[in-house]
């Protein structure tokens, strides 16, 4: 009896093997089709070339951002300080730019300026002195924070250099100038990623770090890079946001750090490290954006869209759990 019990359970164990396989794998494009899918249906609006190009422009920064903390998470890290790397970036070049006089040439390095060195001291704090990587960009976000008031004095600022602020809101053709150079680093993003030695050697030391150092990869020094090239990503963002808005202020950037880490868990990259690709943090960044258009074409309050991102963040972290917990049994 149980021998054939077994034997016609077979088929059906593999078939859920097979469905729980393919929805782990492309789970997250499925519900990228029934997001746009529902919202076409719920709002006439949604699917205007307008409206999408909006959706691309009000996220490119938080995009440019996704890039940066895939490679963090992958090499198995966490950093929580890009939103005030955001902040911080804008609150120093934009200040020069306006209260000081510099030319906006000078403004681009001062952002670059910042985002380097807080990767650096995010980077040599976690590679070279064990300090775990929460905390210690839990740190720089609020040294950040404070920096951006002292710096600025609480001032907003508007009406940027005029090349400067073309860079934010030009467009080539019908295309923003910010999506065509967010699509860019993705590109760059997937291809150092999937293509080259370097990305070999993130995932490698997101897998297991003992083996990666065993195989003569330099474990702290790639530590030291992911963390790098997201300051530098978030400087990059920084600068996208103040050049569109033409402006700043201290709030800028604010929760942009959650919302890059739930747009990059809801891709595929496991906050466990080792496992990702750029293509579902594109579709997870997508979703976030989709999601936030939805909530205002929908016209759901300002105090309950706070509870569906952090809703969407919990979703995201369940989805890493189950995802990393099962994963073996779908290889």
């Amino acid at each position: 009896m149980s021998t054939t019990q077994s034997k016609t359970g077979e088929p059906l164990n593999g078939f859920l093997h097979l469905l729980a396989r393919f929805a782990f794998r492309y789970g997250i494009y499925i519900i990228f089709l029934i997001l746009v899918v529902v919202m076409s249906i719920l709002s006439p609006v949604f699917l205007t070339v307008r409206n999408l190009s909006n959706v691309l422009l009000q996220n490119a920064d938080i995009g440019i951002i996704c890039v940066g903390t895939a490679y963090v998470i992958i090499a198995r890290g966490i950093d929580v300080s890009m939103g005030a790397v955001v902040a911080l970036g804008s609150a120093v070049a934009v200040t020069a730019m306006k209260a000081g006089g510099a030319p906006w040439y000078v403004g681009l390095l001062l952002f670059l300026l910042v985002g380097l060195i807080v990767g650096l001291v995010n980077g040599v704090s976690v590679a070279y002195l064990g300090m775990p990587s929460f905390l210690v960009t839990l740190a720089t976000m609020t040294i950040g924070r404070g920096l951006v008031l002292a710096i600025s004095g609480g001032k907003s600022y508007y009406g940027l250099p005029a090349v400067y602020s073309n860079l934010g809101a030009g467009y080539v053709g019908p295309i923003p100038n910010v999506v065509i150079g967010m699509v860019i680093i993705f590109v760059i993003g997937y291809i150092v990623l999937s293509k080259t030695v370097f990305g070999r050697r993130v995932y490698a030391v997101g897998s297991n770090e003992v083996a990666a150092q065993v195989s003569g990869i330099r474990v702290k020094r790639m530590i030291l890079y992911t963390f790098v090239v997201n300051g530098l990503l978030a400087a990059v963002a920084s600068m996208v946001l103040s050049a569109r808005l033409n402006s700043f202020s201290a709030s800028m950037g604010t929760g942009y750090e959650f919302s890059a880490i739930a747009a990059v868990v809801i891709g595929g990259v496991s906050l466990y490290g080792g496992e990702g690709n750029m293509g579902g943090v594109f579709v997870g960044m997508l979703i976030i954006g989709v999601v936030n258009n939805a909530l205002n074409l929908l016209g759901v309050s300002a105090f309950y869209q706070g509870v569906a991102r952090g809703g969407i963040i919990f979703l995201a972290v369940l989805i890493d759990s189950l995802r990393s917990r099962y994963a073996r049994n779908f290889d």
